[in-house]
């Protein structure tokens, strides 16, 4: 896969309304403007190029005092830009797509990974390899989840009712997984099944199958970076600040060499507890090949098309997670004015 790297990271709740509060990040803290990253999860392997930015100073050299902060989920991330309370947030596409048709005034301004990874993981001792292995199983999921999964069963012409569905929250996903209560759950590729990898590789735990929606009829971007609608019409240079930034840290992460010395300061910077080390690099080393879709190999990191969002659009109509007159233009929901050159 060939790099263009320039130097100039559903089915919950959401705030559709705008909330009354003050614009995020107006400050100026030491001679820079004061902004939040929301993230969308505690540490994950594609979050750490943003922890490396701010280390490395590449923030701080656009004048932005950054604090990255941990997230509960896509949602909640998107809510927390929507109510002002943070500057920038983490979210997944699907959920910023789906957020934006129901009427939350917000951006996608760069998305990291485009070539998305939700999986079904099972162990490997009785795996779920294909969709028709999943009926008469139990899986767990946060709510944030529960579109895609979806849309894999109807790709696949299996009935909800055929599958059991156990809603948790995120911290309690693995836990159920690993107690024996669900067979599989609902993850990514490049996120905590990566923990259970290590464990196996280490023999501390069993070995794991991961099964990609991918594989199966269900492909879109994932993580991406968005800003409230308003940030963008009153401090565009900030945004433009932020994602020139954004694009150098995730350039500066590519190369192997980097790799380790980036893992550590995500690890200390984010308090990761030590025994996640192995897999949060494990994470990002999987993240490095998925930075593009084949429509945007050879644009700069971050650039996004029109024709990822719209599939992105009709996956949450096939869903049943808007209807197709809640379908809105793609330019509401992503801008590439702000990707560096």
């Amino acid at each position: 896969m060939s790099f263009r790297i320039t130097r100039r990271g559903f089915g919950a709740t959401l705030l559709a309304a705008p909330l009354v509060g003050p614009l995020a990040a107006p400050a100026v803290a030491q001679g820079r403007t004061a902004a939040s990253l929301r993230l969308d999860w505690a540490l994950s392997g594609y979050q750490i190029p943003f922890y490396w930015g701010v280390e490395k100073g590449f923030f701080a050299e656009e004048g932005i005092e950054l604090d990255v902060r941990d997230g509960s989920g896509s949602a909640k991330a998107v809510n927390l830009v929507q109510a002002k309370e943070d500057t920038f947030g983490m979210a997944d596409c699907m959920v910023t797509a789906n957020s934006v048709a129901r009427g939350v005034k917000a951006k996608s301004i760069f998305v990291i990974v485009q070539n998305g990874g939700s999986a079904i993981v099972s162990w490997a001792e009785k795996p779920m390899r294909t969709p028709q292995e999943m009926i008469g199983r139990s899986l767990a999921a946060a709510a944030d989840q529960k579109t895609t999964l979806d849309l894999l069963l109807s790709a696949n012409g299996i009935r909800p009712d055929q599958v059991t569905l156990r809603i948790v929250a995120v911290a309690a996903r693995n836990t159920v997984f690993y107690q024996g209560q669900v067979e599989g759950i609902v993850s990514t590729v490049i996120g905590s099944p990566m923990d259970m990898v290590v464990a196996a590789r280490e023999g501390k735990g069993k070995p794991i199958h991961i099964m990609p929606f991918a594989d199966f009829g269900v492909k879109s971007m994932s993580q991406g970076l968005l800003v409230h609608d308003d940030t963008i019409a009153q401090n565009p240079d900030l945004v433009r600040r932020f994602t020139r930034a954004a694009s150098r840290s995730v350039a500066d992460c590519v190369p192997a060499a980097n790799h380790d010395a980036a893992t550590d300061v995500a690890m200390r910077r984010s308090r990761a507890p030590a025994n996640r080390r192995d897999s949060v690099k494990l994470q990002w080393e999987l993240t490095v090949p998925r930075l593009y879709t084949a429509a945007t190999e050879g644009k700069p990191l971050g650039f996004t098309t029109d024709g990822d969002w719209e599939n992105c659009l009709n996956l949450l109509v096939q869903s049943g997670a808007i209807t197709a007159n809640q379908k809105v233009p793609v330019n509401t929901i992503y801008t590439n004015a702000f990707i560096p050159a």
